[in-house]
């Protein structure tokens, strides 16, 4: 589980950045011989025992060479705890510093966000994963200056993993699709004042994401053994795109557009992924920026402890 969550003024960008018989699936997004790796700006449709430490991300903001062109410096941390099996909760927040031309640097802390996900349906022979949940960012939990939001909002969010191992083209199997689509309900409602400008309200949006990975673990395994290097075989690319559009008009933040293109090393307890962050339209901004995580699988790591649900620690 993982999402990326920044301050709404210091950084457009980071708004973007969650029947048949149903097998049980481990924690680390297992449906089959499926493995979802753990995205970087996206959240994934698993729920586990993991943590980001950290998620570091860097973009520059504002015109070319003008007066208020930022560096924006993030470093976020996130911990997701399984409470029963497939029902578990995340923890996110992190430290912003805004470097901007001609002036002096501001730092501060981001809202918290806490996340509340259930596993629904897992299908091991078609790869495919369902989960609901819903985020809540508490306002005033960060600091104003580096544009932290006074109120928060409440996001009820499906999320989806589906491998395309049942395809007959054996090249395309090791695809898979993740994705998730939310709605941000605010707390109080944005609202224009008579001189044109906004109160701290906040616009209601609906917020998705999805990536597109190619699991050349899944290649070696399940379609065909190229007898490649030890790396590169636990290499997987991918492509995530994130968004988000306000549902009122006018508002303070249009719509959000965001690529990012990289590739995830997975090790046998933990995971790095490194991805270039694309503005995909002008609302988004105009510069290239990078996202970087390193992340760790508790339940691989402390197996009787804390990578355990809650409730089996009583048992």
């Amino acid at each position: 589980m993982n999402q990326l969550t920044l301050p709404r003024a210091a950084c457009a960008a980071v708004w973007l950045l969650g029947l048949a018989h149903a097998t049980r699936a481990d924690a680390h997004g297992i449906a089959g011989a499926r493995v979802f790796v753990t995205t970087l700006t996206v959240d994934d449709p698993a729920v586990a025992d993991e943590a980001s430490l950290p998620t570091f991300s860097w973009m520059l903001q504002g015109a070319d060479g003008g007066p208020g062109q930022t560096n924006e410096y993030n470093l976020n941390v996130e911990w997701d705890k399984r409470i029963t099996e497939h029902f578990g909760l995340g923890f996110n927040s992190g430290f912003t510093a805004l470097q901007t031309l001609n002036d002096k640097t501001r730092y501060g802390w981001q809202d918290l966000v806490v996340t509340a996900k259930y596993q629904a349906y897992v299908s091991a022979a078609h790869e495919f994963m369902l989960s609901v949940g819903v985020v809540r960012e508490f306002g005033r939990t960060g600091t104003a200056s580096i544009g932290a939001d006074q109120y928060g909002f409440t996001q009820p969010t499906v999320y989806f993993g589906k491998g395309l191992g049942d395809l007959p083209i054996g090249w395309l199997r090791p695809l898979a699709i993740t994705g998730e689509l939310g709605f941000a309900a605010a707390d109080v409602a944005l609202k224009q004042n008579p001189d044109g400008s906004f109160n701290n309200g906040y616009a209601n949006r609906w917020v998705g994401g999805m990536s597109i990975q190619y699991s050349i673990p899944y290649l070696q395994s399940q379609v065909k053994d190229l007898g490649l290097p030890g790396w590169l075989g636990r290499m997987t690319p991918l492509v995530e795109i994130t968004w988000s559009s306000p549902t009122q008009r006018p508002n303070n933040l249009p719509m959000q557009l965001l690529f990012a293109p990289g590739v995830v090393y997975s090790g046998d307890t933990w995971q790095f992924g490194i991805e270039a962050l694309i503005p995909g339209n002008s609302n988004t901004g105009k510069h290239v920026g990078v996202i970087a995580q390193y992340h760790l699988f508790f339940d691989d790591l402390f197996p009787h402890s804390l990578g355990k649900p809650v409730v089996d620690w009583f048992r």
